[in-house]
Formats: C-alpha cells, structure tokens, sequence
C-alpha cells in the first residue's frame, strides 16, 4: 500500500470518529432535554446529579443508583411484591433515544457527511 493510501485511509478513519463523537454529543444533548423534561416535577438538587460523557466513540451516562429505582413498576418486599408510582425518567428516554444513535451511526455518514468532515480535519 502506498502512502497516499494510507494517508487516505488515515483521514477517512478520523473522519469517521469525528462523525461518531459529533452524533453521540448530539443524542447527549436530546437525551438530557428528554429526560428534564420529565423530571419537571422533581425540584431538590438530588435529582440534578447526573452527567453525560463523550469520549470519542464512547458515550457514558452516570447517574445515582437511587435514580435507577424510580421507573419500576413494582418493588419486593418482605411482605411480597408491592406496586408503586412510577417516574419514567431514566430506562424510557435512555432506550427511546438508543434506536436513533444506532441509525445515525448505520446509516448517517454518507459521502457528503464524510467531505464535511474531511473539510473540517483540513481546517
């Protein structure tokens, strides 16, 4: 393979990452504005203690156990299983936002996307 193949192959591969860490700061964003927008009716700061993180082709979500709980329909007891009033606050909108991460990322970085990105690694 000659250099400018794998100068080529090079950019293309950069390209592609800056594509990647671009739709998952996006999806970041959608997905915090969802799940605010849920969470309007809780007030304290202890439900404020959450962060989302992109680190190139990784996007972590952290968040306390506490807030995990809060979807559950049901909850086990030593008196059996109990219903209880649920917020949908953390498995709904991290789930409902899944699918469109995984379509962009399959089907987003078509020729035009790849020489935007190719202008802006020249830049």
């Amino acid at each position: 393979m000659s250099l400018l193949d794998e100068r080529t192959k090079t950019a293309n591969a950069i390209a592609e990452g800056r594509f990647i860490a671009q739709v998952l700061k996006d999806e970041s964003t959608e997905i915090d504005k969802d799940v605010k927008s849920r969470m309007n009716a809780f007030a304290s700061a202890f439900w404020s203690k959450r962060n989302f993180a992109v680190n190139t082709t990784t996007l972590t979500y952290t968040t306390l156990k506490k807030h995990r709980f809060v979807d559950m329909k049901t909850r086990q007891t030593e008196n059996g299983v109990i219903k209880k009033k649920r917020h949908e606050i953390h498995n709904k909108p991290i789930f409902g936002h899944l699918n469109n991460i995984v379509r962009e990322l399959s089907f987003g970085f078509t020729e035009s996307v790849k020489e935007k990105f190719m202008k802006l690694q020249d830049s």
